[in-house]
């Protein structure tokens, strides 16, 4: 592997790793100075998938639990 050179916006070009996949730097020793000397990436799952808005109220309205007061009423309580 040659040198890579960090630039002004800390960015790392390596060639063998792909874009859009995940990785987490872990320093495995440090220099004297707290710079790392050896640094291990390791690679990660992607994140899950986030809800949309229909897939939440959906699952909202599925879920066993309910509110025992309105929002009315709630309202009143806390005025």
């Amino acid at each position: 592997m040659n040198a890579i050179k960090v630039d002004d916006k800390r960015r790392v070009r390596v060639p063998e790793l792909t874009p859009g996949d995940y990785y987490m730097p872990e320093i495995s020793r440090e220099g004297p100075n707290g710079i790392a000397e050896m640094l291990t990436l390791r690679r990660l799952p992607p994140p899950k998938r986030r809800w949309t808005k229909k897939e939440a109220l959906k699952a909202i309205n599925n879920s066993p639990l309910r509110f025992a007061y309105s929002w009315d009423e709630i309202k009143q309580e806390t005025r």
